[in-house]
């Protein structure tokens, strides 16, 4: 059973992905990418439910939807140095948590949901600082 502490991080964390998903501007955005972030942000949110859940199936269902996403079309929204390690990031995170859902080792899920919220988060602040620059 997950604890409160632990529960409130995982709700703290699927907060980020509420956080605006789509990038205006020059930083790439197309109807794909924001199709994509949409995909992303709904497999996202059920991989929350899963964990507060505890539901294997769910978890690893979601979290196997969630690996393909980078290799869709719309991803790849800028070709820069910067871009590439956040997009390694995120895949380091999604095969992390594939691994766990698979062993369904919650705890071991939840910590690597949490990495890649933040991953998600680091990558959208990113691009919103590049669209202010300009």
């Amino acid at each position: 059973m997950v604890n409160v502490r632990v529960a409130r991080r995982i709700a703290m964390a699927g907060m980020v992905l509420l956080l605006p998903v789509l990038v205006r501007d020059g930083a790439g955005q197309t109807p794909a990418t924001g199709r994509l972030m949409r995909e992303k942000l709904t497999h996202a949110q059920r991989l929350l439910e899963a964990l507060t859940t505890s539901d294997y199936a769910l978890l690893e269902r979601e979290s196997d939807a969630l690996i393909k996403i980078p290799s869709m079309q719309g991803w790849m929204v800028l070709q820069s140095p910067e871009y590439r390690r956040y997009s390694d990031a995120f895949l380091r995170a999604t095969g992390d948590l594939n691994t766990a859902a698979k062993a369904r080792d919650l705890d071991e899920a939840m910590m690597h949901y949490q990495t890649l919220t933040a991953s998600c988060y680091q990558c959208h602040r990113y691009l919103k600082s590049r669209r202010l620059a300009k």
